[in-house]
C-alpha cells in the first residue's frame, strides 16, 4: 500500500505459535519512563548523535550479496497469502515475482497464515519468490490494546491519531522501536517460511495526514517517537546553537524545552515540538510557511525519498528507520539461514537490492518534478502509442543512482488501485496487448524492468481473463534466452544519437559490459495498432568497424544478421520491417 517488555510479549503471543520454526526478536529498545499517547520514543540518538545525511552511520552490512543479474523477466502477481500458488506465474515463469504476497491487517501475522508451498513451487520452477507486507498501514485490530496501539501509532500536530477514513486504517510510525520490531517480526516470519526477500509497500507514508478524507496535507507524523528524533536532528545539525541562536532563528524558546547540552545520545529529545507548534498556532497546519521549522522537518512524496536534502524527514524515515529494518532482517537470514536475501521497497530508496517503483498519477517522474502519464491515452480512450515513456524510466534509473549510491537493477509496475491501472484497464483488448509490446521493450532499453501484471487483491481481471497470458508467455520466452537477457544488464547510457531514418522513432544507446553496442528502436507510429515502418534506414556511432550485426525483436521468428557498412564512425543498417521494437547488436 505500507518497545516496552509487555508489548513485546503481546506481540510474540499471538505471531509466533507455529508448527515450524519461527522468528525470535531481539530485545526491544527500552523506552522512556513516561508512557507515549502517541508512538513510544527511541532512548536515544542515533549512533553518532544523529543529524543530517553527513552524520549518520551506515553499517555495511545493510547492503545484500545476492546477484540480481538473473532477473530480467518480472511479472506481477499478488494474492492472499493463505492462497496456493497462482497458477499464471506457474505458467508464464518469469525470473521473478516482487511481492508474490504482502501482509496487510492481521491477514500474515502469525505463521499459520501463510500458504509456504507457494515459494516451494515458484523455487522449483525457477523463479525468484519475494513476499512482503505494508510498512505503515496500521489497522486498529492489529494492537487491540489501547495502550499497545499508543505506542505505535503515528500522529497528527495535536497528538491524535489521523484516520484514513477510505481505507479505515492508521499509519503506524517507523520512528517507533517497537512499531520497526513489529515489521521485522512479519518479515522474519516470511524468511523462516522460505521466501527469497521482502517487499515494503508505503514505506514513508506515515508523514501524510488526512483533512476530511483529503489525503497528503501532511500533519502526520508528530508522534512521541518522530519529536524526539527531531530534537536530536536539530542538535545535531546546528551544534554549535546557543539557546540564544535557537530563539533568534526559530523562536524556541525555554518552555519548548529543546536541550542540546545533554551528550549526543540525548541531547534534542525532551524538544516539546507540539507545545511549540500549539503556542504559535500552527497545530492546525504545521507545514505552514510561518513555521520555520517546517523546512527543517521537511515534506516526502510518497516513494521518493531524499536523504540527502538536509531535512529530518528525507533524512531518518530512509537513513535510520529503514536503515534498521533492513539491516535486522539480513542479519536474520545470514545467520539463521546462512542466506542472502532480496529486499526491495514501492519507490526509490537506499539499501535495496534492486527498485521496484510503482507507477501511478502524481508522480514526480517529468521534468521539473511534473507527473508522468504512464498510460497515456487519447482523447477518445484508446492507446496514445504516439507518447514514449522512455525518458521517465531513464529519469527513474538516475534516480536510484542519485538516492542509493550505487547502480542497482530499477523494475516497476502499475500500482494499484491508482488512476494508471483504471486507465490500463479501460483500453480494447488488442491496445492492452500493444501496451506491453511498446512499453516493456522502451523500458529495458532503458534498463529497467517493467513487470507484466498478472494479478492483484482488488479483483481486477487477471491476465488470464484479459486473453494475455499467450503474449506473456512468449514474451517472457523471448527475453528469458541468454542471449537475449544479456542486452538488458550491466548497460552503460551512451551519448550518441540514434538517427532514424522516419519520424516517431524512440531511441537509446547502450554499452554492454563486453564492449557490444545495442541501438534501441521502439515504435511510437500508433493509432488504434502499431503502424509497422519498413525499409528504416538506421545509424548510429561505434568506436570501431563491427565483425557483424544483428537484428533482435520479438516480433521476429529469429534473431537475424544484418548488411551494414561503417564509415565516419558511424554504423548503418537497414531494418527491414519494425513492427513495435528492434535492438540492434553491434558486435
Amino acid at each position: 500500500m505500507a518497545s516496552s517488555k509487555h508489548l513485546f510479549l503481546g506481540i510474540a503471543a499471538f505471531l509466533y505459535a507455529s508448527s515450524w520454526e519461527v522468528a525470535q526478536l531481539p530485545p526491544p529498545s527500552p523506552l522512556p519512563a513516561t508512557r507515549s499517547t502517541c508512538a513510544s520514543p527511541a532512548a536515544s540518538n542515533p549512533v553518532g548523535g544523529g543529524g543530517i545525511f553527513t552524520h549518520i552511520a551506515i553499517d555495511p552490512g545493510v547492503y545484500g550479496k545476492r546477484d540480481p543479474s538473473g532477473l530480467t523477466v518480472f511479472g506481477f502477481s499478488q494474492e492472499g497469502q493463505n492462497l496456493p500458488a497462482d497458477p499464471q506465474v506457474l505458467a508464464m515463469s518469469p525470473n521473478i515475482v516482487p511481492r508474490a504476497w504482502a501482509r496487510w491487517d492481521r491477514g500474515g501475522v502469525q505463521p499459520s497464515d501463510y500458504k509456504v508451498d507457494y515459494p516451494k513451487q515458484a523455487q522449483a520452477a525457477g523463479i525468484t519468490f519475494i513476499g512482503g507486507t505494508t510498512a505503515t498501514a496500521l489497522f486498529r485490530d492489529e494492537f487491540p490494546a489501547a495502550s499497545a496501539f499508543n505506542e505505535v501509532v503515528s500522529c497528527d500536530a495535536t497528538g491524535q491519531p489521523v484516520f484514513h477514513s477510505a481505507m479505515k486504517f492508521y499509519r503506524g510510525s517507523l520512528a517507533s522501536p517497537a512499531y520497526r520490531q513489529y515489521l521485522i517480526g512479519i518479515g522474519e516470519i516470511q524468511i523462516d517460511g522460505g521466501v527469497d526477500g521482502l517487499f515494503f509497500d508505503e514505506v514513508d507514508f506515515s508523514y501524510q495526514g488526512s483533512t476530511s478524507g483529503n489525503e497528503d496535507n501532511g500533519d502526520e507524523g508528530f508522534d512521541d517517537a518522530n519529536i524526539a528524533d527531531f530534537g536530536g536532528f536539530l542538535c545535531g545539525k546546528y551544534p554549535k546553537y546557543s539557546p540564544a541562536d535557537w530563539q533568534s532563528k526559530y523562536g524556541i524558546t525555554t518552555a519548548d524545552n529543546l536541550n542540546c547540552s545533554k551528550s549526543a545520545a540525548t541531547r534534542g529529545r525532551t524538544f516539546n515540538y507540539r507545545g511549540y507548534l500549539a503556542r504559535n498556532g500552527w497545530q492546525a497546519s504545521p507545514l505552514n510557511r510561518s513555521n520555520p521549522l517546517a523546512a527543517e522537518w521537511g515534506t516526502i512524496i510518497g516513494g521518493h525519498p531524499e536523504p540527502q536534502n538536509g531535512t529530518f524527514t528525507g533524512t531518518y524515515t530512509s537513513l535510520v528507520y529503514w536503515q534498521d529494518i533492513v539491516l535486522t532482517l539480513r542479519n536474520y537470514a545470514r545467520k539463521k539461514y546462512k542466506k542472502e536475501i532480496y529486499i526491495t521497497a514501492n519507490g526509490v530508496f537506499p539499501f535495496v537490492d534492486f527498485q521496484t517503483i510503482g507507477l501511478w498519477g502524481g508522480n514526480p517522474d517529468g521534468p521539473g518534478g511534473s507527473s508522468v502519464n504512464y498510460c497515456p491515452l487519447t482523447a477518445d480512450g484508446h492507446l496514445d502509442g504516439t507518447q514514449s515513456l522512455l525518458a521517465a524510466f531513464m529519469t527513474m534509473k538516475q534516480r536510484s543512482a542519485r538516492i542509493d549510491g550505487r547502480v542497482v537493477p530499477m523494475a516497476a509496475f502499475i500500482d494499484w488501485p491508482t488512476d494508471v491501472m483504471t486507465d490500463y484497464l479501460s483500453l480494447p483488448a488488442s491496445e492492452k496487448s500493444d501496451y506491453w509490446r511498446m512499453y516493456l521493450p522502451e523500458a529495458l532499453a532503458a534498463t529497467v524492468y517493467l513487470n507484466m501484471h498478472l494479478a492483484d487483491t482488488m479483483g481486477d481481471p487477471t491476465a488470464t481473463q484479459l486473453g494475455l497470458m499467450p503474449l506473456f508467455r512468449q514474451t517472457t520466452a523471448f527475453y528469458k534466452m541468454p542471449a537475449h537477457a544479456a542486452l538488458y544488464h550491466n548497460t552503460r547510457d551512451l551519448p550518441g544519437r540514434v538517427t532514424a531514418s522516419v519520424a516517431n522513432i524512440g531511441t537509446n544507446l547502450t554499452q554492454l559490459s563486453d564492449g557490444r553496442t545495442v541501438a534501441h528502436l521502439i515504435n511510437h507510429n500508433y493509432s488504434q495498432g502499431f503502424q509497422e515502418q519498413d525499409g528504416v534506414r538506421v545509424s548510429f556511432p561505434v568506436d570501431k568497424a563491427p565483425r557483424s550485426v544483428t537484428l533482435v525483436s520479438p516480433d521476429y521468428g529469429a534473431d537475424t544478421p544484418v548488411a551494414f557498412t561503417y564509415s565516419g564512425g558511424q554504423v548503418q543498417v537497414t531494418v527491414s520491417k519494425l513492427v513495435a521494437y528492434v535492438a540492434i547488436v553491434s558486435n
